[in-house]
C-alpha cells in the first residue's frame, strides 16, 4: 500500500513539475513575441503623421525656398504623395546632418529623407529602403577654372559637408585624397558655394543632383570636373535611400510600398520630370 501511495505522489509531482515548465515555456515565448514585435507603423498610423527628418540646405532634394521661405523638394514631394497615400500626415523637421543618428534612434524623427546615400557605414546603422534614385559624388569647380581631371586638384583644397556621402567618398579615395593640400569641413552646400566664390576653396566634392541644381540656377558660375576624356570625374556611384531604425521594418515596408505604387500609376515619373526635366528614379524598375 506504501509503495503504492508514494509512486502516486512522484507520478503528480511529475505532473506538476511539467506542467509548471509548460507554463514558464509559454510564458517566456510569450514575453520574447512581445518585445520582437515591430509596432514601427502602428505608432506612426496612431500619431497620424511621418516625421521626416532632413538638412533643409540640400536642394533640390530638401531646402528652403527663399522665396517663399517654405520647404520644398524632389524628396518632399515624394514623402508628401506617399504620405497621402497611407492616409497620414508629413511632418517635416529640419536638424544638425551631423546628429542625423541621435535624431533618429532617439525618436525626434520617424526617417532619415534627403539625399540620403546608402553607404556601408550606414547598412549597420540603419534599415535602408530599397533605393529609389541613382547619384554620383562629382567635383564642382568654377567654370573659369583651369581644372581638367582629378590629378589636376593635387595641392589644392577640396570643401565638403560634414558627415555627408561626399565625404565618405573622398575618404574611400585615399589615393586622391593624399594629393590634395587639405580637405575643409563645412556645414551645408550653400555655405560651400560661397566658399568656393570666395576662392577659400579651389573645388567642392558634392552629390551630383545638388551640383545640377547650382549649375541650373546659376550655369555661368561652376562647371563639373571633367577627366581629359569628358567624362565627369567621379568620386563613387551611389543610390539614395531611406533611413529607419534598425528595428522599424514595419514602417519601412508601408513607405517602399506606396513608393511601388506611385511608380507603377507614373506619378514618381512626373515627380522626377518636374525637378529633374526626365524620370531619373529607379524604384520598381
Amino acid at each position: 500500500m506504501m509503495k503504492k501511495i508514494v509512486s502516486l505522489l512522484l507520478a503528480a509531482g511529475i505532473a506538476f513539475s511539467c506542467a509548471a515548465c509548460g507554463l514558464v515555456s509559454h510564458s517566456g515565448s510569450s514575453g520574447t513575441s512581445s518585445a520582437a514585435a515591430d509596432d514601427s507603423w502602428n505608432k506612426v498610423q496612431k500619431a497620424g503623421k511621418l516625421v521626416l527628418g532632413l538638412d533643409d540646405a540640400f536642394p533640390p532634394m530638401g531646402y528652403i525656398d527663399t522665396k517663399t521661405g517654405q520647404l520644398i523638394g524632389f524628396d518632399l514631394d515624394l514623402a508628401k504623395e506617399a504620405c497621402k497615400r497611407l492616409k497620414i500626415e508629413l511632418k517635416t523637421q529640419p536638424i544638425d546632418w551631423n546628429n542625423k543618428t541621435v535624431e533618429l534612434n532617439n525618436g525626434n524623427v520617424d526617417c532619415l529623407w534627403n539625399g540620403f546615400s546608402k553607404t556601408a557605414e550606414r547598412e549597420e546603422k540603419f534599415n535602408l529602403s530599397a533605393p529609389y534614385m541613382k547619384n554620383q559624388q562629382i567635383i564642382l569647380v568654377k567654370t573659369n577654372s583651369a581644372f581638367q581631371g582629378l590629378d589636376s586638384l593635387a595641392g589644392k583644397t577640396i570643401g565638403v559637408q560634414s558627415d555627408s556621402s561626399a565625404e565618405s567618398a573622398l575618404n574611400s579615395n585615399d589615393q586622391f585624397k593624399k594629393t590634395l593640400k587639405s580637405v575643409v569641413q563645412i556645414d551645408d552646400y550653400s555655405k560651400a558655394v560661397l566658399e568656393l566664390q570666395n576662392g577659400t576653396i579651389d573645388a567642392i566634392g558634392i552629390d551630383e543632383v545638388v551640383a545640377r541644381y547650382y549649375l541650373t540656377n546659376n550655369p555661368n558660375a561652376y562647371r563639373i570636373l571633367q577627366e581629359k576624356d569628358g567624362k565627369d570625374a567621379s568620386l563613387a556611384t551611389e543610390d539614395y535611400v531611406i533611413g529607419f531604425r534598425k528595428t522599424d521594418n514595419a514602417l519601412k515596408a508601408k513607405i517602399e510600398e506606396a513608393l511601388k505604387e506611385m511608380a507603377a500609376d507614373g506619378t514618381i515619373a512626373n515627380i522626377s520630370k518636374k525637378w529633374f526635366g526626365k524620370d531619373v528614379t529607379t524604384i520598381g524598375k
